[in-house]
């Protein structure tokens, strides 16, 4: 359980998870370590932390005493309740994609404005992101196939802002399926959001360059981690899991990342998060130097570098949360049928629901049937072979996309 505590009654043997103080006023680089001794206190104290955020099981925890037990008994009986009052209905896929359009572009529009800024230098107010952020948490709540596969289709002329968009929509629902509360969903979205805001400071042509980059033009590109966070923490108030988004969506869990090559659980659960969701977005979005992977193959590699470039029990998580074969994946069946996925089964990944488009054998559009690959019968187009690409038959992913 997390505890927020006074530095004060911090012990040896406790486990800190969060200093509560932004980044750039002190000098403790790591957020996240176990209490050594006293003095390890004394130094903390001297750096100006006031409090900090325990992880008890981790460390030890305070003593508990009986009134605090009555107290945390009645917060979770009242934090369940207002739960459960708060817990937005569930809509249709047709309606709430018609809702998900127009927030996607509402913001879309204020990332873009919040990254003109800092390419002028000016004040780059994430505050703004708040009310947006707030919409695409209940949008997710209310059904989250709509947001998250409408927000993979990007121009390839807009993929900063659509991205940081894309990849808010993916730790939102990664988050939902994990549990997290609403408070903590609004700081991982929002860092997500912002955490590429330091490409304003790097050379476009960098940036779309085709080709591969030279060593020294690696480093270039490297340095937008930290001269992101240097943008936003003179401009912008950021809490400590917004920064952590920030600083540390490119470590890798084997310490192969950067800026700062932590490993493990060195890298906080919001950066390892992060990491998963850029990483996702990124393979499977066209960019200049590579074509977009189907989202099933892109899990896979994901699947595959759990336990050395990403956290294994969060792939996990990330993988139940979009499915095997995301809503709006293009599939082949066993009769030479194409097929979009219209819905996910999260107890049956394997056998989601269908939309037949096409035939590859005859290469032409059928009238579209719906089939639930779940069902035993009613069925005349066998399971799914493997997933494709909409490029290679020529098809309009926008157009198909699940109503």
């Amino acid at each position: 359980m997390i505890r927020k505590i006074s530095v004060h009654d911090l012990l040896p043997g406790m486990y800190v998870v969060d200093l509560h103080k932004r980044w750039l006023e002190h000098n403790v680089w790591r957020q996240r370590f176990a209490v050594r001794d006293e003095a390890h206190v004394k130094t903390l104290v001297a750096e100006g932390i006031t409090e900090v955020s325990i992880d008890t099981a981790r460390g030890i925890d305070l003593p508990p005493s009986p009134i605090a037990r009555i107290n945390e008994v009645e917060r979770k009986f009242l934090s369940l309740t207002e739960r459960i009052k708060a817990e937005p209905r569930q809509v249709s896929l047709g309606e709430e994609r018609r809702r998900a359009g127009r927030l996607l572009n509402e913001a879309s529009g204020v990332v873009s404005d919040l990254m003109l800024a800092a390419q002028a230098g000016r004040e780059v107010d994430a505050a703004r992101l708040e009310p947006v952020v707030g919409k695409m948490i209940e949008s997710v709540a209310r059904n989250p196939d709509a947001l998250v596969p409408l927000a993979r289709l990007k121009r390839l002329d807009a993929y900063a802002t659509e991205h940081a968009v894309a990849t808010a929509s993916l730790i939102i629902a990664l988050g939902h399926q994990q549990g997290l509360a609403q408070p903590e969903l609004e700081k991982l979205a929002l860092g997500t959001m912002v955490k590429d805001i330091g490409h304003a400071a790097i050379d476009a042509r960098l940036m779309t360059k085709p080709g591969m980059l030279s060593q020294a033009e690696y480093s270039v590109v490297q340095g937008h981690v930290e001269e992101g966070l240097a943008v936003l923490e003179a401009t912008s108030r950021l809490s400590a899991t917004s920064v952590m988004v920030v600083l540390e969506h490119h470590e890798r869990y084997n310490g192969c990342g950067y800026p700062y090559r932590m490993a493990g659980d060195e890298i906080s659960q919001a950066g390892r998060m992060a990491a998963i969701v850029d990483s996702y977005d990124a393979m499977t979005s066209d960019r200049p130097y590579r074509p977009a992977i189907s989202p099933s193959h892109a899990l896979r590699q994901l699947f595959d570098q759990g336990g050395t470039q990403f956290d294994p029990a969060l792939v996990a998580a990330f993988v139940r949360t979009v499915g095997v074969y995301p809503v709006g994946t293009l599939v082949l069946l066993e009769s030479g049928h194409l097929a979009v996925v219209d819905e996910v089964h999260h107890d049956k990944p394997l056998s989601p629901v269908v939309r037949v488009i096409y035939h590859t054998g005859r290469r032409q559009y059928v009238a579209p049937v719906e089939v639930d690959l779940s069902r035993k019968v009613g069925n005349h187009y066998g399971q799914i072979v493997r997933a494709e690409t909409y490029e290679r038959w020529g098809l309009s992913p926008v157009r198909w996309q699940p109503v």
